[in-house]
């Protein structure tokens, strides 16, 4: 991640980096980025560029965290919709936005499809467990929620139930069912684990001597 010293910088100056390095890594094969190419478009001198990041994977590292960032603050601003639907349709609501985030700017999409393709495994690692936990964090929270509402058990092992869903949500691109949309996968995957973890009536708990789906 960033030095101090980055986060001193004017805010144009930090935008302008930022954007810089963005462009760079969406128009070039990770390993073809150089940091000589990065501070000639940023104009500013690599003695600089050192003062602000360790090298150039901490400059992508950094790039998707600001992504992970700006994409669950996204998705939070949904949280209204929650009192008007049930707990499947709202996560549903939440895959459809973000997988929708940023690919009305072409810079990220294409961002986000080189890192696919492209990232070395080792940064893939880094930026997924960095990133990973803001969307299982979110869904826990979802959970809760769901949970006063009385639509999910209150014994549930919420981080749990959390993680999977999202490792699962997170994979469908790698699930083989031609003809399949993510919508489609997406519910399939809700379905299961609702079957699970849903109160029997759906929308209220019951006293823990009735037994409940799953259970």
């Amino acid at each position: 991640m960033p030095k101090s010293t980055f986060f001193n910088l004017p805010e144009e100056k930090k935008d302008k980096i930022i954007a810089v390095a963005i462009d760079e890594f969406a128009q070039n094969h990770y390993e073809k980025v150089t940091i000589n190419n990065i501070v000639k478009r940023a104009e500013i001198p690599k003695g600089s560029f050192y003062q602000y990041f360790e090298n150039k994977d901490d400059v992508y590292i950094f790039l998707f965290s600001q992504i992970g960032n700006s994409k669950k603050n996204n998705l939070e601003e949904l949280k209204d919709r929650s009192s008007q639907l049930d707990f499947k349709s709202y996560v549903m609501l939440l895959l459809e936005a973000g997988n929708q985030f940023g690919n009305e700017d072409l810079r990220i999409l294409e961002l986000k499809n080189r890192f696919i393709n492209e990232c070395p495994q080792e940064i893939r690692k880094k930026i997924l467990s960095n990133e990973f936990p803001k969307s299982y964090q979110l869904l826990a929270d979802v959970i809760r929620l769901y949970i006063k509402k009385g639509e999910l058990r209150e014994n549930l092992d919420v981080e749990m139930v959390a993680y999977i869903v999202t490792q699962g949500l997170a994979n469908i691109e790698f699930y083989q069912n031609a003809g399949s949309s993510i919508k489609d996968l997406g519910t399939r995957i809700l379905d299961v684990v609702i079957e699970g973890i849903q109160t029997e009536s759906g929308g209220e708990n019951k006293p823990a001597n009735k037994k409940s789906i799953g259970n």
